[in-house]
């Protein structure tokens, strides 16, 4: 089973000005997160905007990605829906076009029984035949899963080997499942990544996590954070960290309104624009701020 580790950045779905999907900034995003340093690439997910993609785009939207980082780096394909018969057609054609894993929540809307939602996982991996991840995530959109249903299906579906970990209490959540994970075979649980933009990174790293999956808007800083954190130099990722986290904590609290705003100031993608409803937006304030944190960022820029 392939082995995944470090910091995946997630691109955000672009749009041009009409509000279709912009081929060119997410190709864009692609560039960016390898000479950022990402250790792997993950769309489309929450970050990304999936609940409003289309079909079609969804697909597009991985086979951009996949060809554009022509194996300099891994790419996984989010594959969630409200049925399983939708995603397993989505990690079919994931696992056919080149994708390297995969990662899903189970689906939503009703909430699924534990058997279906085990099953859920056995279908997906058995269409996509790639490494799955395992999203547990917390509602509307996610089903917060306990740690022994976590390991129930690692334990029972044959590509699942992977969390990725953002429910309530999260830290303590991923050492629980690690802790539970010790009855599988070694090559079965493969390692938990945290996400939550990156804020909680730091205690991640202590808990034994193989990786995070932020957003990619500071995905050049989160790296250098994880790969000082691998060298040994905790010291200077704490220090790093703690230039990071107001804008981690911003993230957190916009999403992708936040995140497209960031990598548009970058240059790295044309528009900002979202489609998802709801009036979350960034207001002049949240501009002023965001811009002051910016200019304090900029000097740790790897890009």
């Amino acid at each position: 089973m392939t082995q995944f580790r470090g910091i995946f950045g997630i691109l955000t779905a672009s749009y041009k000005e009409d509000m279709s999907l912009d081929e060119k900034s997410v190709r864009s995003q692609v560039d960016f997160c390898v000479k950022a340093g990402s250790h792997g690439i993950v769309v489309p997910v929450n970050a990304s905007e999936f609940i409003v993609l289309s079909d079609e785009e969804r697909k597009d939207i991985i086979r951009f990605t996949v060809e554009q980082a022509a194996g300099r780096v891994p790419v996984i394909a989010g594959v969630t829906t409200q049925s399983t018969y939708q995603s397993v057609e989505f990690a079919a054609y994931a696992g056919k076009i080149g994708a390297d894993g995969l990662i899903a929540m189970p689906p939503y809307g009703a909430r699924a029984t534990d058997d279906e939602i085990v099953e859920f996982y056995k279908r997906i991996g058995d269409a996509g035949r790639i490494p799955v991840f395992i999203q547990n995530y917390v509602p509307p959109v996610g089903t917060a899963m306990s740690p022994s249903l976590c390991v129930r299906i690692m334990q029972e579906a044959d590509y699942a080997s992977y969390i990725k970990e953002e429910t309530q209490y999260s830290s303590q959540v991923i050492t629980e499942i690690a802790r539970l994970a010790e009855i599988l075979p070694k090559e079965k649980y493969l390692g938990t990544m945290g996400g939550k933009a990156g804020r909680y990174l730091i205690d991640e790293y202590h808990r034994g996590v193989c990786g995070n999956m932020p957003a990619c808007d500071i995905v050049d800083i989160d790296a250098k954070i994880w790969n000082l954190l691998e060298e040994g130099k905790e010291k200077e990722a704490i220090a790093l960290y703690n230039q990071a986290i107001p804008l981690m904590n911003m993230e957190y609290m916009y999403g992708y309104v936040l995140y497209k705003a960031v990598l548009k100031k970058r240059g790295i993608i044309d528009c900002d624009s979202v489609r998802v409803p709801g009036g979350k937006r960034l207001d002049k304030f949240d501009y002023t701020e965001l811009d002051r944190i910016l200019k304090e960022l900029e000097p740790y820029y790897q890009v």
